[in-house]
């Protein structure tokens, strides 16, 4: 078997999802029990609790900013074009 390069090797970092890091146990938030009639919603009432995964507000804040540090930006990188296709391009 011989090897190819591709050309496709980077630094490539996974991020686990939210789901992979929060614990089933607690929530990030504690809400109260619904008022009111389960008939209201038509037999649509969930049976179980949905298995959210159990964050606090950092914990999520800083996933979705690392994630968001994955995100090319032409203010945190090179952009290389070509001189005869440069436009203005203003910043807002």
């Amino acid at each position: 078997m011989s090897d190819t390069f591709t050309g496709n090797h980077a630094l490539n970092i996974e991020e686990p999802l939210l789901f992979e890091i929060g614990s089933k146990d607690g929530s990030g938030v504690d809400l109260p029990e619904p008022d009111g009639n389960s008939d209201e919603l038509g037999g649509l009432m969930r049976a179980t609790a949905p298995e959210l995964p159990g964050l606090s507000e950092p914990e999520t804040m800083r996933h979705y900013v690392r994630l968001s540090q994955k995100n090319y930006a032409i203010d945190t990188g090179l952009f290389p074009l070509g001189s005869c296709t440069m436009k203005h391009n203003p910043r807002l």
